[in-house]
């Protein structure tokens, strides 16, 4: 592949999704000034109650937006008026968004994109506008989740599985969007045939985790359902040959990335990409793969291969270790 011309000016809507993060929010602010998108929608959660460190750090990200995006006069904001929580939060700004457009490219505070994913994204953008299976175009390969030689040819592959470190879809799809979870809490037996992207042991941890999703109380995710809803509908995601996204919110301040692992501050590709048309499959065991980079801890703390076997094995040993931990924790009591 021949390297990236640069002067590239991105012809889709922009979703940022922001809270209390001021420097991660200028970076990213930073690197839509290179592609400087025509719509830029921003939307903010509130701080938390009785927070004064929330209120001072919104106010500033706030003050960022309004002296750095000055590329555009169309720009859009949407200020939530208290704290919904990084579950609801990006749901209703994503809601927001698709009542005032029909596709775009949605952005959290920590997801840095390269000009490339900009290209990626509005090439598959046109390419799969009509095509109903496809519900998400993901810039993240981080680690990689899926290294180059599954890729053969293309740029891209099909999964199962939405990846939503920086990504795109269409309204016609997220309208589709289903906050129920139920139906997982019946176990992967009532659920067998919705889990056949995965191979027959990464049923059961799909059902696992779908299973403590369902049951959750406070459910501080949005994701996972947009993962039960592709499932319901038999719909696809789009992930990329090269990273295009460097996720830089690992730290205290995060909910869910608070330990580094090997996603953490991945590098980008900036190449031009091969993004021609091709027939829609996804390989069970690429699912399978994916499976244990985003939803298991094994890949992080146990071994990093894409060895099925030897991952299984992993999984094994971290759920005996999790259960050893647990039994002594209450002995000792």
């Amino acid at each position: 592949m021949s390297s990236l011309k640069h002067n590239y000016q991105t012809d889709s809507p922009v979703l940022i999704l922001l809270f209390n993060r001021p420097e991660e929010t200028l970076r990213l602010i930073q690197s839509l000034q290179s592609v400087r998108p025509n719509k830029v929608y921003v939307s903010i959660d509130g701080p938390r109650e009785h927070n004064e460190d929330d209120n001072e750090r919104v106010r500033k990200v706030k003050k960022i937006i309004k002296d750095n995006i000055n590329w555009t006069s169309e720009i859009y904001i949407n200020t939530l008026k208290k704290n919904y929580g990084c579950g609801d939060g990006p749901r209703e700004g994503i809601n927001w968004f698709f009542k005032n457009e029909k596709y775009g490219i949605i952005l959290e505070d920590d997801c840095i994109p390269g000009e490339s994913f900009f290209r990626f994204c509005d090439s598959l953008l046109s390419k799969y506008a009509d095509d109903k299976k496809i519900w998400v175009i993901s810039g993240d390969n981080g680690g990689p989740i899926i290294s180059a030689k599954h890729f053969e040819e293309s740029d891209f592959l099909f999964t199962r599985i939405p990846l939503i470190w920086g990504w795109a879809t269409w309204r016609d799809r997220w309208i589709k969007y289903d906050e129920d979870l139920e139906l997982w809490k019946k176990g992967v037996l009532k659920n067998y045939y919705k889990l056949n992207h995965v191979k027959f042991f990464e049923k059961f941890i799909v059902s696992r985790v779908s299973k403590l999703a369902s049951k959750a109380e406070n459910k501080n995710f949005w994701d996972f359902q947009l993962y039960s809803t592709m499932l319901q509908n038999q719909g696809y995601g789009i992930i990329p040959k090269n990273n295009l996204i460097s996720n830089i919110g690992w730290g205290d301040l995060a909910t869910h990335t608070k330990k580094e692992n090997n996603r953490s501050f991945s590098n980008i590709v900036e190449e031009e990409l091969i993004l021609e048309t091709k027939e829609i499959s996804s390989s069970k065991r690429i699912n399978s793969l994916i499976t244990y980079n985003v939803h298991t801890n094994v890949t992080d703390r146990y071994i990093n291969t894409e060895n099925l076997s030897l991952l299984r094995v992993g999984y094994i040993v971290s759920r005996a270790t999790y259960y050893i931990k647990y039994l002594f924790n209450v002995i000792s009591k």
